[in-house]
């Protein structure tokens, strides 16, 4: 049992559902409505779509099996309880499992490409550089002081950004029919981007801080290694204001724009009052533990703005069922 409760943390099941939810909920819910209400054609279909979702998902998978090989000797020392190579399974068997994700990944997205033929065949191009430079990232790059954290909080950012692609063309025709809500979608496209990358620069510089006793150990030169978590912490609380300001200009537009009272109400609750108490926590922490405790509120902020960034919801309810549902069957 403990083996199999250890390898289903390896997979890290919570931040692959996210990944999931940060393409699906503005491409069906926002891009993909409003190219349809502007009598375009999309070019993604549910398996196009699945195809995508898959190979980012594996992408980010093989991200996180490598870097647990590469952090074998920190998580000795950060989390023993946890680790999973080394302790359960042969550590090189971790590399031959990061090796069959990354050529599954590159028969996806040939499979994309064949499905799409975009002009620039941007498939068989992102998905490879994003492999490399995750790996980059697992063999050298996570000890370095900041360039690590805006490394992988970038990737982060892009996964949204990755469903503009496909359908670029549609987009700039049918600009010309409903200007005003093709630009809407993806401009929230973008703020998923935007919101992906900060969210996750704040979580990469709490890690660092929460894993300051391993990294210290085995010589990782993060920022909190080489000057220490007092003034590390100061560059993550301006992480975490910035979180915070970003917020509430996304609350006071919600209220310019008459955005429902719930959504205003839950993104206060769910988003505003998460940050600020995690950047508190930030500045205040002392023990490990409080780091730890900001971790688990940024992680709150990243799964309730998946669904609370979306502009507008159907007002039935049921109408999101049926597109699930459809979209399942598709």
């Amino acid at each position: 049992m403990n083996q199999v409760l250890a390898f289903v943390r390896v997979l890290r099941l919570p931040n692959l559902v996210i990944v999931f939810l940060t393409q699906f909920v503005p491409y069906w819910f926002a891009l993909r409505p409003a190219i349809l209400r502007a009598n375009g054609i999309p070019v993604l279909t549910e398996h196009s779509f699945i195809l995508i979702a898959l190979a980012t998902v594996l992408t980010t998978l093989a991200g996180y099996v490598l870097n647990d090989y590469y952090d074998r000797e920190i998580d000795a020392i950060n989390k023993p309880d946890r680790r999973f190579w080394g302790r359960y399974l042969p550590a090189s068997m971790a590399l031959t499992l990061y090796s069959g994700l990354v050529i599954v990944v590159h028969a996806l997205a040939f499979l994309i490409d064949r499905d799409l033929r975009p002009g620039n065949h941007w498939p068989l191009w992102v998905y490879p550089g994003v492999s490399f430079l995750l790996f980059l990232y697992a063999w050298q790059l996570k000890c370095t002081a900041v360039i690590g954290n805006f490394l992988v909080s970038f990737l982060c950012g892009i996964v949204p950004i990755i469903m503009l692609l496909p359908e670029d063309r549609q987009i700039w025709i049918t600009s010309f029919i409903r200007p005003e809500e093709v630009h809407q979608a993806v401009g929230l496209v973008w703020l998923y981007g935007v919101f992906a990358f900060v969210t996750n620069l704040l979580r990469e510089q709490v890690k660092d801080l929460e894993d300051f006793q391993g990294d210290s150990a085995c010589g990782c030169a993060t920022l909190a290694v080489l000057k220490g978590p007092r003034f590390a912490k100061k560059p993550a609380g301006f992480t975490g204001i910035t979180v915070c300001t970003l917020i509430v200009f996304l609350l006071f537009f919600w209220q310019q724009t008459n955005a429902p009272d719930w959504q205003i109400t839950a993104g206060a609750f769910l988003l505003l009052l998460p940050a600020i108490f995690a950047t508190l926590a930030i500045f205040r922490a002392k023990v490990k533990s409080d780091f730890t405790r900001a971790s688990v509120l940024v992680k709150i902020i990243m799964f309730t703005g998946v669904f609370l960034l979306l502009r507008s919801w159907p007002e039935d309810p049921m109408e999101v069922v049926e597109s699930v549902r459809a979209f399942i069957a598709g």
